[in-house]
């Protein structure tokens, strides 16, 4: 994959999860001498913070992968795979029990710790931000795998390349000129009288 197909695999896949993030993820209702009957909505920002946070450290990574050398294409790489991978670990107990997301957030709400009785249903939205999720995995490992025989931003950054050699076949740099007193930036060829500068 090259690294305009790795970004857009990466980004369009986090943008999904981001919005879907942003959307109620789990309605539902409970009975609480506090709250009384009250219908309650809970967005995916509200029921798993963490895996939004994870979801912005795959857009650092990312950028570390696109621009980064070799060495930090690996790292980003692998950083890049945890952080999918721990997003979708958080994501997929929210859709396994949403009363229970309903049950935190009615507390919460009512000034209290641990859960109340409650039943939520989830909404498309959380099951949008699982399957951007999984796409967001495949497309971070397929990325990290890929970024191995990337080159870097350019040639010039990551090759050595020598001074060239003057008349005599010696290397001379452009410090070798100056220290001689020659501007190495100058141009050296003549000018005629009345020629442009």
């Amino acid at each position: 994959m090259t690294k305009r197909t790795v970004a857009l695999a990466v980004l369009v896949p986090l943008g999904v999860f981001l919005l879907a993030a942003s959307q109620v993820w789990v309605s539902g209702r409970t009975t609480d001498a506090v709250l009384g009957s009250a219908t309650l909505g809970v967005t995916g920002t509200q029921a798993t913070p963490a895996a939004v946070a994870l979801g912005l450290v795959v857009g650092a990574a990312l950028l570390a992968l696109l621009t980064g050398g070799r060495a930090i294409r690996r790292i980003a790489g692998i950083v890049q795979a945890l952080a999918a991978a721990g997003a979708v670990a958080l994501v997929v107990p929210v859709l396994g029990d949403p009363s229970a997301v309903i049950g935190r957030r009615a507390a919460e709400v009512a000034g209290r710790t641990g859960s109340l009785g409650a039943s939520g249903n989830l909404s498309v939205w959380a099951w949008t931000a699982l399957a951007a999720l999984m796409v967001l995995l495949g497309s971070s490992l397929a990325g990290a795998w890929s970024a191995r025989r990337w080159d870097g931003l350019s040639a010039r950054f990551d090759r050595f390349q020598p001074d060239q050699p003057d008349s005599r076949g010696a290397r001379r740099s452009a410090w070798d000129e100056l220290s001689e007193g020659h501007d190495p930036t100058h141009d050296a060829s003549p000018r005629t009288p009345g020629s442009s500068t």
